[in-house]
């Protein structure tokens, strides 16, 4: 028994040795074809299982054609972090954009796999905000809501400053990815190329759009996009030179608020988009994925249907303080006088466009939608089946349903009303205010930014005291920001002070 046992046991372990010499050779392999499939991987998208988790990080198409680098967009911060806003961390929050716990990147971009990952913005980086109760509270984020804090014009400044920067080399940037622990044994020889393709990229970019960057175009701040100007030129630019269009200084200057996104399906056919230009759902839609970066020609046509229909049922976020029941009743009946006919999906001119000398608020973001944007847009989308054919020339703004108007602080078209109350009391709206800011004001119900008076070359605030805060100033004397208009009998801004009071204590429960 011996004599055999011992030979074996030799073969066993000569066997077992190879076995392990065999499975470590597999292993370095497989190691080695993992690290090329990372490097080399083919054309896709990340994609995600839940709704929620497709809206906040599904790809509508824009990280293909205008895809940033994965990495170098996480690094970016962190290797310059002189073009951040003073005192702003030194990662992507420092623009707005909401990071959870465990992601790459925040809430609103998307990853696609290629050789060198790609990111680009979706729909949920305009349209998920957050709230604050107390300066000690956690934020709570509401998808659906305004990106109420989101510099989208910050962030572009900070790229297009980068680029230009002479220390964007691709060895600071593989430093800075080192540092992040991402980097990885390719990287060295894929990312010169891919540094200087971006650089070229952005200063492309920023040649084309550099005018809404200069320090006479007023900032869009936090919770604002410029919708339609930049088309103009940018994607635009062929049809505008091709038929000899002319730009009225004029139609430049039409930044608005970002809208909420929830409660789709009973919105469809009525007067979209700020001006009332759209009654197609779909089409509004597709127009805001090509203002995410989309191309017609990379259109994610399954995840913008996915994000369709699961928007027609997000129901608008429940105000998620205290109510006073009693007064909300009493504000009930006030509503119904004041506000129902033209704000409430039951009403008989809900969603329907106000003409601008009846309504009298700023007329910017109506004359920034011509005929030629129009006709550009046609021309743009053709060939598609999905193509534009619902746009067209409105004289004034839309009256939205009021469903979450809680969440969609600041108010009016261009956001220049910091809270409900600011709204209904016309003559004692701020000057310029702080805004980008999550903490709630249950009282006047808006965001509890600072109210604001000019002096000299600054600010003070109510008592008196200079403005040193940092956060984004809001100043209405800017042209496109004029907080005036919505007033007078109609608007319920002549009602007394308790009234007012119980109108927004109702407005809470929508």
């Amino acid at each position: 028994m011996e004599t055999w046992d011992r030979p074996t046991g030799i073969l066993t372990r000569l066997y077992a040795d190879r076995l392990a010499v065999s499975a470590a050779a597999i292993a370095v392999s497989l190691g080695l074809a993992a690290t090329a499939l990372n490097a080399f991987a083919p054309n896709r998208p990340v994609e995600r299982a839940g709704e929620l988790e497709n809206f906040y990080y599904g790809s509508i198409g824009a990280d293909i054609g205008g895809g940033l680098p994965l990495k170098v967009l996480r690094v970016l911060p962190a290797a310059f972090p002189q073009y951040l806003p003073e005192g702003a961390p030194h990662d992507l929050t420092a623009f707005g954009f909401i990071q959870k716990p465990g992601e790459p990147l925040p809430i609103g971009f998307s990853i696609r796999r290629q050789g060198v990952d790609l990111a680009g913005i979706n729909c949920g980086v305009c349209h998920t905000g957050q709230v604050r109760e107390t300066e000690d509270s956690a934020p709570m984020v509401v998808p659906g809501m305004p990106a109420n804090r989101l510099d989208l014009h910050a962030f572009f400044k900070f790229l297009f400053d980068v680029a230009a920067d002479p220390g964007f080399t691709s060895g600071r940037v593989l430093d800075a990815m080192r540092a992040e622990g991402i980097a990885e044994p390719l990287d060295t020889v894929i990312y010169p190329t891919v540094v200087d393709r971006l650089r070229t990229a952005l200063l492309e970019r920023k040649e084309k759009i550099g005018m809404f960057f200069d320090p006479d175009y007023p900032p869009f701040g936090p919770g604002r996009v410029n919708t339609f100007d930049t088309f103009k030129f940018d994607q635009f630019r062929p049809f505008y030179e091709a038929h000899g269009i002319e730009l009225d200084p004029k139609e430049l200057y039409g930044v608005v608020d970002m809208p909420s996104v929830w409660n789709q399906a009973p919105r469809e056919g009525l007067d979209l988009h700020w001006d009332g230009n759209q009654t197609s759902v779909r089409e509004r839609n597709f127009s805001a994925a090509i203002g995410a970066g989309s191309r017609p020609q990379d259109m994610d046509i399954g995840t913008l249907f996915r994000i369709e229909d699961w928007l027609k049922t997000l129901p608008p976020p429940r105000y998620p303080f205290a109510i006073d029941a009693d007064l909300a009743e009493a504000g009930a009946e006030i509503y119904r006088q004041k506000c129902f006919s033209c704000h409430d999906f039951a009403g008989e001119t809900v969603a329907t466009v106000q003409p601008l000398d009846l309504i009298g608020t700023d007329p910017h973001r109506l004359w920034s939608y011509t005929p030629a944007v129009r006709e550009a847009q046609m021309d743009y989308t053709d060939g598609h089946f999905w193509k534009f054919r619902n746009f067209s020339i409105t004289d004034g703004y839309s009256s939205p349903p009021l469903d979450g108007i809680w969440a969609r602080a600041p108010y009016l078209h261009n956001g220049s009303v910091p809270s409900m109350w600011d709204l209904l009391t016309p003559g004692d709206r701020p000057v310029a205010f702080e805004t980008g800011i999550d903490l709630y004001d249950q009282a006047g119900m808006g965001f509890a930014a600072a109210r604001l008076e000019p002096r000299g070359d600054g600010f003070a605030t109510e008592t008196g005291a200079a403005y040193d805060g940092r956060a984004f100033v809001y100043d209405t004397r800017a042209t496109g920001n004029a907080n005036t208009g919505h007033a007078g009998p109609a608007y319920g801004t002549d009602l007394d002070a308790a009234d007012k009071r119980a109108l927004i204590e109702y407005l809470k429960t929508l």
